[in-house]
């Protein structure tokens, strides 16, 4: 009997990881629930935690929408958030390159703004609800101790492949430590084991020094060392809007249509969609009508399938970063370190008495910190 359960267990996990696959290349476009799981099973008040946060999270919405009535509905400011990328290889190809790096940049800002050039994809009757963000990404341009930087390192390790139990990002165990999470948003590329495309820590009240994104090499950016159907930068557009407390769209209820992404504008959908579908396309959970929003980019669809963010998720990325890690909103990692030469060209002359054939004065002032 005890042989027959352990059989059955295994089983299933092994259904359960055959159905999170894309059955043409093996791939896991993204395995962020399965690792808060773990992170949960590690420290069981975890689960606790993310309610009481979620709970934190709906007040917040409901005073930010209180908020915005009162004000006019008027537009939020621009968020920019400075980003350090670890580059963590073990071969040549996974070393990949700035340019490449600097596609995912471009990528991720097309996206967030709704800028990408595929908006006219999403179909007629989601329009209204897509949407673009408040947030752009920009390689950071100060490291942590106020020096220069392109927001890019590197190490070359001995770790084959890493998995997602965070040993990427930490020095200790073959990877690179986060630089200050409350300053940077920390992205580590790396060969990751078992198919995985990308994972995300969600944000939580609790900070840690693990929070951000970890994204397989080849699916990182449009241009260089990518790989087909993921090679527009899209996995990490979905593992960002993760990362700022988006849940997937189908709510990852395993099918009973009862779940929920906690977004009013999206949808009820049944699971993940791999490929790309024909609008409109239907399943259990919506039988009629427009169907499922599969082009949305918190679905598995492939990257030139995805296009859009609705209102309602933008909303509720705003609201979580700005409350989670309000200090990340505001930090200046991405304004450039001035020189040498830059500072003497902030410093103020003034000459008098100008003319004169005696005593000349000058003052001189500057605020660039020498």
């Amino acid at each position: 009997m005890k042989r027959k359960l352990l059989f059955t267990a295994a089983l299933a996990v092994f259904a359960l990881t055959i159905n999170a696959q894309d059955l043409r290349t093996g791939k896991q476009r993204c395995y962020s629930v399965e690792h808060e799981q773990w992170l949960q099973s590690q420290n069981p008040n975890l689960k606790v935690q993310k309610d009481n946060d979620e709970q934190k999270l709906q007040s917040w919405l409901q005073n930010f929408a209180a908020a915005r009535v009162s004000n006019g509905n008027s537009t939020n400011s621009v968020i920019v958030i400075p980003v350090v990328v670890h580059v963590v290889y073990k071969l040549a190809g996974q070393n990949i390159s700035d340019a490449q790096i600097l596609s995912q940049i471009d990528a991720l800002n097309e996206d967030f703004a709704r800028l990408n050039a595929d908006t006219g994809n999403t179909p007629g009757p989601f329009q209204a609800a897509a949407s673009g963000t408040q947030f752009q990404f920009c390689l950071a341009r100060r490291d942590t101790n106020g020096n220069m930087t392109n927001g890019i390192e590197r190490r070359l390790t001995t770790v084959n492949s890493f998995s997602t139990n965070d040993n990427v990002k930490h020095y200790s165990s073959g990877g690179l430590d986060a630089w200050d999470v409350n300053n940077y948003f920390n992205v580590w590329v790396c060969n990751m084991s078992g198919g995985i495309l990308g994972y995300a820590e969600f944000p939580a009240t609790a900070h840690t020094n693990t929070y951000g994104v970890v994204i397989n090499y080849d699916s990182f950016g449009r241009i260089g060392n990518v790989a087909a159907p993921y090679d527009l930068g899209r996995t990490m557009t979905h593992e960002v809007g993760h990362c700022f407390r988006l849940n997937h769209i189908w709510g990852d209820d395993g099918g009973a249509c009862s779940g929920s992404d906690n977004i009013a504008d999206t949808p009820n959908q049944e699971s993940e969609t791999y490929g790309c579908h024909t609008f409109p396309y239907t399943d259990n959970c919506t039988t009629t009508g427009n169907g499922i929003m599969y082009m949305n980019y918190m679905d598995y669809s492939d990257d030139d399938c995805l296009n859009m963010f609705t209102s309602n998720q933008a909303t509720r990325m705003y609201v979580s970063l700005t409350g989670y890690y309000p200090t990340l909103t505001t930090s200046t990692a991405c304004q450039d370190v001035k020189n040498s030469i830059d500072k003497l060209n902030d410093i103020q002359f003034s000459v008098y008495p100008n003319p004169t054939d005696g005593i000349l004065n000058v003052d001189m002032s500057t605020t660039a910190g020498f």
